[in-house]
């Protein structure tokens, strides 16, 4: 049987798109800011989270002082975001890591390497994983061509049966980033990332999905046996 998983990734942009309209405007930190902001953010609310790193970035003058601060503060400032107390010194020693590998606390050098080296790279980091690493390739001023997975666009792409039900990150990325056009730029990649998201947000929620409605119900392993 064909593997038609490309076209139906190319019709579920058009559809969401035509759904919810451009994302956007996207603000773009440099790529050491947006690893804060993601050892912060995992399974956090988007608003919590935010709140979090601006407190961080209000109380420190740079990340050099947020590295060398101790694990206490730290976590004090973030107190409110999940897992707090496994962030706090994940967030320390990956600066630590970063800042004993390039003798400065920096990631602009990732530019200069393919995007399969630098997920790799920022992955071997304390905390992080491939959603994190993938969100500092792409959603960052280095701008690469990397598709970040969270917990919504997987819980969509499973029930939509793109993916394998027991598929984590790693694999939902492997499966489906060479199906994507290759003609593709970082934003289109961002796009697509922030169209499903908004999809497992609004309709395809974790309990209670809105399978009904959804403009993707067609497509959907999930959606056709709600309806059946």
């Amino acid at each position: 049987m064909p593997d038609n998983r490309s076209d139906q990734l190319m019709t579920i942009h058009r559809r969401l798109f035509h759904c919810f309209g451009q994302p956007g405007p996207y603000l773009m930190l440099d790529p050491v800011s947006q690893l804060v902001m993601g050892l912060v953010g995992g399974r956090t609310r988007g608003d919590v989270s935010s709140a979090a790193f601006l407190r961080l970035a209000r109380r420190f003058s740079g990340w050099e002082d947020l590295r060398d601060a101790s694990v206490t503060e730290i976590r004090t400032i973030i107190a409110d975001v999940t897992f707090s107390e496994l962030k706090a010194p994940r967030l320390k020693a990956a600066l630590q890591a970063v800042t004993a590998s390039q003798s400065t606390l920096t990631l602009d050098f990732l530019a200069e390497l393919s995007v399969s080296s630098g997920l790799c790279w920022l992955e071997r980091l304390p905390g992080v994983g491939r959603k994190t690493a993938a969100t500092v390739l792409n959603f960052s001023t280095l701008r690469r061509r990397a598709l970040v997975v969270d917990t919504h666009n997987l819980r969509v792409f499973q029930r939509l049966g793109l993916v394998r039900p027991q598929d984590g990150a790693i694999e939902v990325y492997e499966t489906l980033v060479p199906l994507l056009p290759h003609d593709w730029q970082a934003r289109d990649f961002d796009d697509h990332h922030q169209l499903v998201k908004m999809l497992g947000q609004r309709l395809c929620r974790p309990t209670s999905p809105v399978c009904s409605v959804c403009p993707l119900r067609d497509l959907c392993r999930y959606g056709t046996a709600q309806l059946d």
